[in-house]
């Protein structure tokens, strides 16, 4: 069954606390804030295509075996300097995607190549286009820099940068009110001070079939340039923060743990999506 539950119920509110390794009890904050979980929570993506180009992605969690909870929806919308996807917690909502929209939750946006993104919260962008008076600056919550697209023969080079996550489960603020104090420009400066850099993982060479494997046990069932693994850069490469795998032509498993936040995961796996547009 897939159900989308109200943040007053008890017994949920008790399982995803269980799932994510977190003391939140809103279940805005559950689903925002990093996840402190060593196990991944299993989630997945169903694509809604469009052919007018404005594709819708709803995001579900796996709370048991038998349950599946909506946790978000976005929408893509094209602009001049290329495009972006706004993020909610409510289905409707999502047609109207205005930062004093309570459901409203954050969004994703692309430059014109497809090869920069960034996650932004539900604050209020530095230029002062979509400032609301309740609204305190926006914090940037992922940046995804390709080196070359995912429709690519030799896919999957990706610089992916997030701020760090303390013992507690709060991340570093990183709020700029300039672009100079962005994560793009951290990232392109060096200054990795404070923030978790990931790494897609690699497939190895397995001699007895005499090809290039990556183990997705069982969470990928199907070819394609979207199955992908993420893991912290210094750690082991073994130890997978982020799994996005394909089961279905609209459907995708997306399997995260710290530090990752489910809205983080989520919109990473957008960022996939939008980068391997027209790719199988």
């Amino acid at each position: 069954d897939r159900t989308s539950i109200t943040g007053n119920d008890d017994m949920l509110r008790h399982t995803l606390q269980s799932l994510l390794g977190t003391r939140h009890t809103e279940l805005r904050s559950l689903l925002t804030e990093p996840a402190q979980c060593t196990t991944p929570v299993r989630c997945f993506v169903i694509r809604h295509k469009s052919r007018m180009g404005a594709s819708k992605f709803d995001f579900f969690m796996s709370i048991s075996k038998s349950d599946d909870m909506y946790c978000f929806t976005a929408k893509k919308h094209s602009v001049a300097k290329g495009c972006y996807y706004s993020i909610a917690l409510d289905q409707d909502e999502v047609r109207r995607p205005k930062a004093s929209s309570e459901s409203f939750v954050g969004k994703v946006r692309s430059d014109r190549k497809s090869q920069e993104y960034t996650l932004y919260d539900d604050g209020a962008s530095p230029d002062g286009k979509d400032k609301d008076a309740r609204s305190e600056l926006r914090k940037e919550l992922l940046h995804v820099s390709f080196l070359n697209s995912l429709r690519n023969r030799n896919p999957g080079a990706m610089q992916v940068v997030m701020p760090q996550v303390d013992g507690q489960g709060n991340a570093i603020k990183v709020q700029p009110s300039n672009s100079a104090g962005s994560l793009a420009e951290k990232l392109k400066r060096g200054e990795t001070n404070g923030l978790i850099e990931l790494k897609n993982r690699e497939p190895k060479w397995n001699p007895s079939s005499q090809m290039y494997q990556l183990d997705f046990h069982g969470r990928a069932t199907m070819a394609s340039c979207k199955n992908i693994q993420l893991h912290v850069k210094t750690g082991d490469s073994a130890d997978v923060s982020f799994l996005m795998g394909k089961v279905e032509e609209n459907k995708f498993n997306v399997d995260f743990k710290a530090p990752f936040s489910c809205l983080q995961a989520f919109a990473f796996a957008l960022i996939v999506f939008d980068n391997s547009s027209g790719a199988f």
